[in-house]
């Protein structure tokens, strides 16, 4: 037989489940962003933003990094033998973006940076190519 079923009873089922399912999708997001910091091209981009004495000026110190924006598939992606980061960075001076973009051979092989960028809303300077023997 059928129970009538209260409406805070439905309210607390929904409210927990809420609860659920947006802890869960936190905990990815804290996950995948974790992973991102960890790749080895993403480590050498701030290495190189954080001694490229144009790109220190540009911003102003302290320079900060914040999340890469996830659902952005078209600037940050990492597939089998290539990757694109796009970091967002500030500083006390002027905001942008570092473009990062690195490959590999194969799957054994970690990602060797190719270029870094920096995206000012005025210009984009290139701060580091693996193309040539030294950085601007």
């Amino acid at each position: 037989m059928l129970h009538r079923i209260r409406t805070s009873t439905l309210i607390q089922i929904a409210a927990g489940g809420f609860l659920l399912g947006a802890t869960g999708i936190y905990v990815a997001q804290k996950r995948v962003q974790h992973r991102v910091r960890s790749l080895p091209h993403y480590s050498e981009a701030l290495k190189i933003v954080a001694h490229h004495e144009k790109a220190r000026e540009a911003l102003g110190p302290p320079i900060v990094v914040g999340n890469v924006d996830l659902s952005d598939r078209r600037h940050n992606f990492v597939d089998n033998t290539s990757s694109m980061l796009r970091l967002p960075v500030s500083g006390e001076i002027d905001s942008g973006f570092l473009n990062v973009y690195a490959e590999r051979k194969s799957l054994d092989e970690q990602f060797r940076t190719i270029y870094v960028d920096l995206e000012l809303a005025e210009s984009q300077v290139r701060i580091f190519d693996s193309q040539t023997s030294d950085d601007e």
